[in-house]
């Protein structure tokens, strides 16, 4: 905005006003003594003046704190509409009854609208207000103000300091301010000051924007007010040491736009003044970051531009700065920077702008179209959490652009290129479902539309291909039919032939030699072959083939293991033998098997001929086998116990126990240390039965299983937990003494409290087995451990310290829940012969011990 505005005539305004005092020699508090106008009553203004408020003035006729105070206010009337206020407190000269000064205000206000049309400043309202004498007109004050002059604002400016003026219209975006340091000002310079500070933000914030020479007494309902000191919860600005507001926030972007536009920009203050001032839209409601949009608009081009440049644009500004055609105003190539930071958006809802702009911007350049590929493309290939439909129908509607240009083949060729690491299944899916989408199937036709580019892409990526027929394969036949003959002339036949064993009759078995082939395209397509075939309930034609394949393998790279294994545990299978089949092949690939919990128990035979057809094949030389040390770990894990999968691991478990020696051992051992982690195995009648298998195959284990099970607890085992393993030993009729040993040896580092608590739950753990004489079992366990050397005194200590804690807690229950309304104790004579029999319980205890004394017994678990 270089042209200056036309000249003005002066604002006509119609004011309300108030004067708030009282009368001289009169005793009276102070009050509105007149009011008149159409927007607020008597109560109503006094309100007002209560809201701004700025304290009690001093005496003094001297000072920075001396009368007269100015008060700039915007309150909303009746109608919502906002009125500007004005207000001049100073003495009248007269005394009350008491002999003090009266202070007088008089305020007025007019409606904001009215200053839409006709931008006014502060002062000149001020100076309306001073030249006017009461009496006044019940129905208002008839104004003429002159207009603001940008010209007058940009040398007040320029007198306080630009930067000075800047940091305390930029620090009001983010809360209130107090000026302090600035003791000398005058009122009416103050008055400027706060001019010139509301002339440097847009004129709407005068909607929001409240303002005082003096503030006496801390009001934050003020925002910007002179003060001796900063006002609690206000930003200062230093008057000697002006401040910009903190980093990151919408005041100094402000700050920055304005350093920018008076520095590298060439801006003038008065330009800048006048481009605020048009902005009169109300901005009370507005977030903060609407008024840096209204400053950069002074050189919006540039100032998008910039942000463009350096990464901290708003997309809502570059769509209306292409939308509004101002692209022009910056040259050809940041029209284009324009263009590129829209389509990197990535929002389809942006395809009709950038198909209005592509020519006119884009022009014959390469690079516009290259940043259109790649960013459809990342549509496609990336997007944590979007499933491959939400993809694909995000990059569909660029293809409109594409076909405008005459380059949809080019498009597409860039969507079908896989990245070249990290290649997910769902990317290879959605690129798969814009290629259905966009070709048609009028362009599979032999006499169709080419796609050469498109074509000749997909053979080098493999996982497109594979994603391409499986998504046709659930289709209508002809078009399947029509897609393999397209693809036939393209790619090759260890890529397409798999596809037609299992989807076109005859059907016939995957060969091992084929998924070879198949896996030096890419070894991740052996996973979707697999997951489309059990998509088709065709797994029985690929699995003996992909066992032969995986099987002869010397090494498999971890990355496409894990994308192997994850399709395998995915697969849905019609039978158990497949089911077998799919969990030996898991274990090959080192993880556990998946599918034998789902199984039931009369499938057991099938699933087992299917399991042991990949087990009992031999590892390649040189390859490590870790089938035995992952089915163990998994076993002992015990996670597969939960859900009413145990019986089918049980079985697999018995059969593998009954192979070879060196084979079986593992497993027996990692079923009789899973109940360590889940205890409840012990109660399920299955798992006895394998224990007691386990148990004759290798005495060695049946020696001490207790040990097997504690030294496989969980690192988090409570002390219930291992109670419950406890009972169930003495359950079985392992003595005390012997439980006690193995629990003390095979727990190095079980503390007394530990030991205290184990105990306590030893005898609920006996009780859930209805066990009849589950307390006096659990103290045989207490008397075997105490009498374990080293044990005694720690646990004498511990168990002293948690029964009494116990008793005093259940005496006091008795006492709560025995006393009536009235606080009497009312206890049944059964209850009081078993306190007395607590009570002579304990007067044994003490007439039969003696005193401990340090060092007697020895050391002890503490």
């Amino acid at each position: 905005m270089t042209d200056q505005a036309p000249a003005r005539e002066a604002a006509a305004l119609r004011a309300g006003w108030a004067i708030r005092g009282k009368p001289p020699g009169s005793y009276d508090e102070y009050r509105v003594t007149g009011c008149g106008g159409p927007d607020f009553s008597s109560a109503d203004y006094a309100h007002i003046l209560r809201h701004f408020a700025l304290g009690t003035p001093s005496p003094g006729r001297s000072g920075p704190a001396a009368l007269p105070w100015i008060t700039i206010s915007e309150v909303r009337g009746g109608d919502d509409g906002t009125r500007i206020g004005v207000a001049l407190e100073d003495w009248t000269g007269e005394a009350d009854g008491a002999g003090r000064p009266i202070a007088e205000t008089r305020y007025l206000c007019v409606p904001y609208e009215a200053l839409r049309a006709v931008p006014v400043s502060y002062a000149s309202l001020y100076e309306a207000l001073s030249a006017l004498t009461p009496p006044f007109p019940s129905d208002g004050l008839d104004l003429r103000v002159p207009p603001l002059d940008p010209a007058a604002a940009a040398e007040a400016l320029q007198r306080f300091g630009v930067q000075r003026v800047a940091a305390a219209a930029s620090l009001l975006l983010d809360g209130p301010v107090t000026v302090t340091g600035a003791p000398d000002l005058a009122a009416v310079d103050r008055l400027a000051f706060l001019d010139a500070v509301a002339a440097l933000l847009p004129y709407g914030w005068r909607t929001r924007f409240s303002a005082a020479t003096w503030d006496q007494s801390g009001n934050r309902n003020v925002s910007l007010a002179f003060a001796r000191q900063v006002r609690e919860r206000t930003a200062e600005l230093d008057w000697r040491a002006p401040r910009l507001p903190e980093r990151d926030t919408p005041g100094r972007a402000y700050a920055e736009t304005l350093a920018d536009l008076f520095g590298e920009r060439g801006r003038t203050a008065a330009e800048v003044v006048a481009h605020l001032a048009e902005a009169t839209a109300p901005l009370a409601d507005a977030d903060p970051g609407a008024v840096v949009r209204v400053l950069g608009g002074l050189d919006w081009p540039a100032t998008v531009l910039q942000a463009v440049e350096r990464g901290t644009y708003d997309p809502a500004d570059v769509r209306d700065l292409l939308a509004a055609g101002r692209h022009r105003e910056l040259g050809d190539a940041g029209a284009r920077k324009m263009l590129y930071a829209l389509i990197r958006e990535r929002a389809p809802e942006d395809v009709p702008l950038l198909r209005e702009r592509w020519a006119e911007v884009a022009g014959t350049t390469v690079t516009p179209f290259r940043e259109l590929c790649g960013a459809v493309r990342a549509l496609v290939w990336s997007g944590e959490d979007v499933p491959s439909g939400a993809r694909a129908a995000l990059a569909l509607p660029y293809f409109q652009l594409a076909h405008d240009l005459g380059r949809a083949d080019d498009l597409l060729a860039a969507v079908v290129t896989a990245p070249k690491r990290d290649v997910d299944e769902v990317g290879a899916e959605a690129a798969a479902l814009v290629v259905l989408e966009a070709i048609g199937p009028a362009a599979v036709a032999p006499a169709g539309p080419q796609w050469p580019q498109t074509l000749g892409e997909l053979g080098r990526s493999p996982r497109v291909v594979c994603a391409l027929m499986t998504a046709v394969g659930r289709g209508e036949p002809a078009p399947l039919q029509a897609w393999y003959e397209c693809l036939t002339h393209h790619l090759p036949e260890s890529l397409l032939g798999l596809f037609r064993n299992l989807m076109f009759s005859p059907l016939t078995p995957v060969q091992g030699d084929q998924f070879a082939a198949l896996a030096r395209h890419d070894p991740a397509c052996v996973g979707d072959v697999v997951a489309l075939a059990a998509e088709a309930r065709r797994l029985p034609l690929v699995l003996d083939g992909l066992a032969d394949w995986l099987t002869s393998l010397d090494r498999i790279p971890a990355g496409d293991a894990l994308v192997l294994k994850g399709r395998l545990a995915r697969a849905a299978a019609p039978d158990p033998a497949s089911l077998g089949m799919l969990d030996g092949l898991l274990l090959w690939l080192a993880a556990p098997p998946h599918h034998v919990t789902g199984t039931a128990t009369a499938d057991h035979p099938a699933y087992w001929e299917g399991f042991r057809s990949v087990w009992a094949r031999p590892m390649p030389q040189g390859r490590a086998d870790r089938r035995r040390e992952t089915l163990a770990a998994w076993l002992r894990a015990g996670g597969w116990a939960a859900g009413g999968g145990a019986g089918p691991v049980l079985m697999l478990a018995r059969e593998l126990m009954a192979g070879p020696h060196d084979e079986a051992r593992p497993v027996a051992k990692a079923m009789l240390a899973a109940r360590a982690n889940v205890p409840a195995l012990g109660a399920v009648a299955e798992y006895q039965v394998c224990r007691h298998e386990a148990e004759q195959l290798f005495p060695e284990l049946a020696k001490d299983p207790f040990m097997t099970v504690l030294t496989n607890l969980p690192q988090n085992a409570t002390a219930g937990h291992i109670a419950t393993l406890c009972a169930q030993e003495m359950a079985r009729g392992v003595p005390a003494a012997q439980i006690a040993d193995t629990l003390l040896n095979g727990l190095p580092n079980i503390t007394a409290g530990t030991v205290v608590e184990l105990i306590g739950e030893v005898r609920f753990a006996l009780t859930e087995l209805e066990d009849p004489d589950a307390a006096n079992r659990a103290l045989d366990l207490a008397r075997a451990i105490a009498r374990y050397p080293g044990v005694g005194p720690g646990l004498r200590t511990q168990a002293a310290a948690v029964a009494l804690a116990e008793i005093a807690f259940w005496h006091r229950v008795i006492e709560i829940t025995a006393a009536d309304q009235d606080g009497e104790l009312l206890i049944s004579e059964e209850t009081r012969d078993g306190l007395k029999r607590s009570a002579d319980r304990a007067q044994s205890l003490l007439k039969a011990s003696k005193p401990a004394r340090w060092g007697r017994g020895g050391g002890g678990r503490s």
